[in-house]
């Protein structure tokens, strides 16, 4: 199978010619912390979901981390601190070693190489000041990670978690994406930004920057609504946000809120329907490139007994295995499947939609409607959709129905069905 590479039209991903879903699992400490044969486990449960990719950190994340004795470091360590002329070859090895097993499977690695904490002058750093990588040592650790890695045709990220504080922190990121372009240039790179973050115009215009990943983020209001712009309704804005950039990239939500997360700093976490709900929103609004999924536990390979360091916010993990069965990874696939199915990759977000929420989103094509409504209601297309035909979908018992709705003066009015579920219509000619 050929890489990954952005299509024409500038707004979804391709592969050998044909569109191409990313489906990634988010697996940040994978590398750090689970044997092979563990990772074997993961890669074959994901694979059969659906998904094509996984994500890792390269080198351990260390704000967001459970403490485990048995865990491997990528250098050696002196009073906390990483000695980065010490490289720990067996680390790497290892790596390689899990690579190999998801080539078996031909999942695509997605590899984020330098996290945040690893980068100065970044929120970070500040919390993980021996973490943080010397200018010097940069480019040839990233060359180094390039010369081992590229053989299993990665996607690349070049950061994790950044919100580019000065102009050091996007120097840094500049030195990276030189590397990539001089050694592995057909590898799809993007770089991971914390919420709201925007990427400065010098990066945006980087040959190497191939499409943008954002996260919608794990945080809730002051109020506890999760329902404001923001927190988790603010994907639109995140899709608009790169939508009106001068340069032209496939978009993907590459951390929406994790399954079994907390709310952060707030009593409460996510599950399955709020999982359903950041995906298919993100989708319709203009991030239809992909998806990420994440399962809290599973992120940070977290083990039963180990203690956790950011419990505050994201709330005490789950034990991996049992994170690795929630339900939403189910949905995250037939999510995709649904996608892949009715040939959703032409779809533009629409706002020809009369609707009691924002929530409420639609997409369209010229001969496609798509819309996904997170609460059951009734509410009217702006475009008359007789001689379509028309399906609804349930999306927690995936029950496919024939929906009430009737046209006129052009509207299509969609009233209330008997079910009470998150639902996705599609309308096709």
């Amino acid at each position: 199978m050929g890489r990954l590479q952005t299509a024409a039209s500038g707004d979804i991903l391709e592969r050998d010619g044909s569109p191409f879903f990313l489906l990634s699992d988010t697996d940040w400490m994978a590398f750090q912390k689970l044997s092979t044969e563990e990772w074997r486990e993961l890669v074959v449960r994901r694979k059969q979901q659906g998904f094509n990719a996984l994500q890792i950190s390269v080198m351990p994340i260390a704000h967001d981390n459970s403490a485990s004795e048995d865990a491997m470091h990528p250098f050696a360590l002196r009073d906390g601190s990483y000695l980065f002329s010490e490289r720990n070859e067996a680390y790497f090895d290892r790596a390689e070693e899990m690579l190999s097993v998801m080539k078996e499977y031909d999942m695509i690695p997605f590899l984020h190489l330098f996290w945040v904490n690893y980068i100065p002058d970044t929120w970070a750093a500040k919390v993980s000041p021996g973490t943080v990588i010397p200018f010097e040592k940069v480019r040839p650790l990233a060359a180094y990670m390039v010369e081992r890695f590229a053989k299993y045709d990665p996607i690349y990220s070049v950061s994790g978690d950044t919100g580019f504080e000065t102009e050091q922190v996007v120097r840094y990121y500049l030195e990276i994406l030189d590397v990539l372009h001089e050694k592995d240039p057909r590898g799809l790179t993007t770089l991971h930004l914390k919420p709201q973050a925007d990427p400065p115009e010098v990066l945006c215009r980087h040959p190497q920057y191939h499409f943008y990943a954002y996260q919608s983020g794990h945080g809730i209001d002051e109020t506890g609504n999760l329902d404001v712009h923001g927190c988790q309704s603010a994907m639109p804005a995140c899709s608009e946000q790169f939508l009106r950039k001068a340069q032209r990239k496939p978009i993907i939500n590459t951390e929406p809120c994790y399954e079994g997360h907390g709310f952060g700093f707030h009593y409460g976490r996510f599950g399955a329907y709020d999982v359903r709900r950041v995906t298919w929103i993100s989708l319709l609004s203009g991030s239809k490139a992909g998806i990420s999924y994440g399962a809290h536990g599973v992120w940070q390979m977290h083990h039963r007994g180990e203690s956790f360091n950011n419990m505050a916010y994201s709330g005490m993990p789950y034990d991996w295995r049992a994170a690795l069965q929630f339900p939403g990874a189910w949905d995250v696939g037939y999510a995709k499947w649904l996608f892949e199915q009715y040939g959703m990759f032409s779809l533009k977000p629409s706002d020809a939609l009369m609707a009691r929420s924002a929530l409420v989103r639609m997409a369209q094509s010229d001969d496609m409607a798509v819309i996904y409504t997170p609460y059951h209601d009734e509410f009217a297309v702006l475009r008359d959709l007789s001689g379509y035909r028309v399906e609804m979908i349930a999306l927690e018992s995936r029950r496919v129905m024939t929906p009430l709705y009737a046209v006129k003066d052009g509207k299509t009015h969609f009233m209330l069905s008997d079910c009470n579920e998150d639902m996705l219509i599609i309308a096709r000619k």
